[in-house]
């Protein structure tokens, strides 16, 4: 995939503030370069701002060849490379930039952009943090941090995903993709009402925006209004009717609220108007299912796996219609596909071993149901870690340290793989004074999840 345009717009047009940004940054550090390098150079700057992306490159090259160890030099020909689409090149040059020049902060964030263009999401996070630490006024910048978190779709980076994002807003407030993404990190933090007012600033900028019509339409569904969601997406066909997300969406409501032939009829257009929308057929096949009509439901399972065959949830849900449909042989081959998918799905395991069970193989049965209650037991102390560690959390902004550090402790006990529990006892420990044991706890965080930032 290439790198688009935004990741690289620093504001206005996007090759003239490359060449204003770098030919600034040229003079102020005084280059020292010999002068046949300073000209490949600048020729270079110059070609950037006519859109000779190839003659830019090529210019860059030369520079380099002269002066190796330029880091503004491999940050240019970093950018131009990404720009062009040629992202495991561009990743070189710019690391060797940072390597050259750590404090070099376009570079940062130019290899975050260009790794998360990679969909190398994790690799992205670092490069931006310190981009936005180099450059704390750099709006994009903070943006797509705030992007790389989001992706995470872990809860315990929503927090600073939703400080990057408000940070790119007040830097820049015409920003309407960063109120978008702010809204569905609020709605992820189950805070509906913030994601609206999100949706809502993002549609004072573009009144016809459908990503923040669809999306408020999605937050009503979270809050459980269903009929206020199908009002929602009922207005958004009447200006979008072919909208195949509108109608998937309308269709989600009407099937919360029971309504479930009306489901279905929106369901099929939304598959008419998008045939690989995977999603849609594994809802028609779930809302099939439970009206008992059994091959329906099948066929409308099979084609989601087709479009998506890692498709875990359509798997399972294959296995239980196969099932009740006595096809033994058939449910336990789709349920032991949806492992492949889902290994640790203890309600799947369960299923399988309900269906080995019904077909005869009771030592096989008992194997899964072991399993099945091994992965619950796991999942309810993850919950139950969960729960003291918003708790210890709490107490620790409280100041009661003692407190704080006890119902952590807990947490680390019952779930050992929770790197926010392990960052947060290293917290409290470092503010009781208790260094050792607060690196202890930080190192085995940051063992568990390398993202973690290091303690203050």
């Amino acid at each position: 995939m290439r790198i688009k345009n935004n990741p690289y717009k620093i504001g206005g047009h996007l090759w003239l503030a490359f060449v204003l940004l770098f030919s600034v940054t040229v003079n102020s550090q005084q280059r020292t370069s010999p002068r046949q390098a300073q000209q490949h150079y600048e020729e270079g700057l110059q070609l950037l701002a006519k859109s000779d992306l190839d003659g830019a490159i090529e210019s860059f090259k030369k520079a380099i060849s002269l002066a190796p160890k330029d880091a503004q030099a491999h940050a240019s020909l970093g950018y131009a490379l990404g720009v062009k689409g040629q992202l495991t090149d561009a990743i070189v040059e710019l690391q060797k930039a940072i390597s050259l020049n750590p404090e070099l902060g376009e570079a940062h964030y130019y290899l975050g952009a260009a790794r998360w263009f990679s969909k190398d999401i994790d690799g992205a996070i670092a490069p931006l943090r310190a981009a936005v630490r180099l450059m704390p006024k750099h709006a994009n910048a903070h943006y797509y941090l705030g992007l790389s978190l989001l992706s995470l779709k872990q809860d315990n980076e929503l927090d600073e995903a939703i400080d990057a994002f408000r940070a790119a807003i007040k830097l820049q407030p015409d920003m309407l993709r960063a109120y978008n993404d702010l809204g569905l990190a609020l709605m992820q933090k189950r805070d509906p009402d913030g994601a609206i007012a999100a949706f809502n600033e993002a549609l004072k900028l573009d009144s016809s925006n459908m990503v923040a019509q669809l999306n408020i339409g999605m937050v009503l569904i979270q809050k459980g209004d269903y009929a206020a969601a199908v009002d929602q997406y009922r207005r958004i066909i009447v200006q979008a009717p072919e909208s195949a997300e509108a109608h998937y969406n309308l269709g989600l409501a009407l099937k919360q609220k029971d309504e479930l032939a009306d489901a279905e009829v929106e369901l099929r257009k939304a598959i008419d108007l998008q045939p690989r929308l995977h999603e849609a057929h594994y809802i028609l096949g779930i809302i099939l299912t439970q009206q008992s009509r059994l091959e329906d439901a099948a066929a409308a399972l099979k084609k989601a796996i087709e479009v998506k065959p890692d498709y875990a949830e359509a798997h399972f849900a294959l296995g239980t219609v196969m099932q009740q449909q006595g096809n033994f042989a058939g449910a336990i081959a789709a349920l032991r596909q949806a492992l492949v998918h889902a290994p640790n799905a203890p309600e799947i395991h369960n299923a399988l071993g309900n269906a080995l069970r019904q077909k005869g193989d009771i030592e096989s049965a008992r194997v899964e149901f072991q399993e099945a209650a091994r992965l619950n037991k796991i999942k309810a102390n993850q919950q139950a870690a969960m729960f003291a560690t918003n708790t210890g959390i709490a107490k620790l902004k409280e100041g009661k340290l003692d407190e704080a550090i006890e119902t952590l402790q807990r947490a680390v006990q019952l779930d050992p793989t929770n790197a926010q529990a392990f960052y947060n006892l290293a917290t409290a420990l470092q503010k009781k004074g208790q260094t050792a044991a607060a690196r202890t706890a930080e190192q085995k965080a940051r063992e568990l999840d390398p993202r973690i930032k290091p303690l203050p």
